[in-house]
């Protein structure tokens, strides 16, 4: 298996170097791209350039996803034959034994993307800021797609041929497509396996460019967009409701409870089941199926109408009896519709990932 070891490079220190010459006396192929730097760290990358390492240069800093991206278009371009390429850092937090083991798990497990995880080993002290970001991220990521990395920060990854062109289409320019990059795994149907590699700090990780709160902002798109996409979906309900109970549906139309002989608080309950409520629902849950099934989990299929269409009348059943329930009570029924429809927010978010759209990359281990 031909690997080349791609290194994004930003104002790298002397340790670049080192690294480089360890990389290169071991046989590696080395690509490195000089993301901006200036003048001030020239000398840098022409010495490892002298001693075998290509280096490919940005103008001006880009970020660490363009960088990344630059070099995997330069490995498709000039090296075809290449058939993995591993990702590390230049400060030092990858060491040349845990490069290989990803080479080596690479090589016993074909076409799986293989991911370094840090944060392992209860012995070494993680800087604040990396276990701030690492933390954050994990929890949201799981959140987002219900699938468990434990180091979705991690620099240290393997790639498989198969996914280069993918790659490529990924967007972020900064370190948000490495998160990007693990959102896609589901829609690429990629499997991928995780190893613990150990962890290294040079310095407190002072030579990290990592942001832990404005680069964690960046990576909040995907459980942002869904919350977006719900609360559009709320609105459009509620608004639909009001104006069909106002103006179309005087008093909801059709009292199901009335219809069906149901007293006592089963009829109470069955009560709000009316058509105003069941048009409004219609009308945003349409909206709500086809955003996210475009735009969130970018996945769905027949099938997927079908389960969205089951958890939607779920979703309404309960919505409904615990609404006619609490107006039974006395409560205002536009404002226990607000406080229901939050509550079932989260479910709802948990059934149609895990269920509805379910595709996640398959995890599997080691060889």
């Amino acid at each position: 298996m031909k690997t080349v070891i791609l290194i994004p490079a930003y104002k790298p220190e002397e340790s670049f170097v080192d690294f480089s010459e360890r990389l290169i006396a071991k046989g590696h192929t080395v690509v490195a791209v000089d993301d901006g730097g200036g003048e001030a760290f020239a000398d840098v990358f022409k010495r490892v350039e002298a001693i075998g390492v290509t280096v490919v240069t940005h103008e001006v800093n880009r970020g660490k996803g363009r960088a990344l991206k630059t070099g995997i278009g330069y490995v498709c371009e000039h090296m075809p034959d290449v058939d993995l390429i591993v990702t590390a850092d230049c400060d030092g937090q990858h060491r040349i034994e845990d490069i290989e083991k990803v080479i080596s798990t690479a090589e016993e497990n074909p076409g799986v993307m293989v991911i370094g995880g840090r944060f392992r080993d209860k012995t070494v002290k993680v800087p604040f800021k990396s276990r701030l970001g690492n933390g954050f991220t994990r929890v949201i990521f799981r959140l987002a797609t219900g699938t468990k990395i434990h180091d979705t920060q991690t620099g240290l990854r393997g790639l498989p041929k198969k996914m280069f062109s993918e790659l490529l289409k990924v967007k972020g320019e900064r370190y948000e497509y490495e998160m990007n990059m693990l959102l896609m795994l589901h829609v690429w149907e990629q499997e991928f396996v995780e190893i613990p590699i150990e962890t290294v700090y040079v310095n407190n990780n002072a030579g990290s460019h990592y942001n832990p709160f404005k680069d964690s902002l960046r990576i909040l798109g995907e459980i942002l967009k869904f919350t977006a996409v719900s609360l559009i979906s709320f609105l459009i309900d509620y608004i639909a409701f009001i104006l069909l109970s106002q103006f179309v549906f005087k008093d909801g139309g059709i009292n199901f409870a009335t219809l069906f002989n149901v007293s006592g608080w089963v009829g109470a309950a069955i009560s709000t089941f009316s058509l105003a409520y069941l048009v409004a629902r219609i009308i945003s849950g349409t909206f709500n199926y086809f955003a996210n099934r475009k735009l969130v989990f970018k996945r769905g299929s027949g099938s997927s109408a079908a389960k969205y269409l089951a958890l939607a009348l779920a979703i309404m059943l309960v919505g409904a009896l615990l609404t006619g329930l609490l107006v039974n009570f006395g409560w205002n029924k536009y404002l226990v519709k607000i406080l229901i429809d939050s509550g079932l927010y989260v479910a709802n978010y948990y059934f149609q990932r895990e269920w509805v759209f379910k595709k996640a990359p398959k995890k599997k281990d080691a060889a």
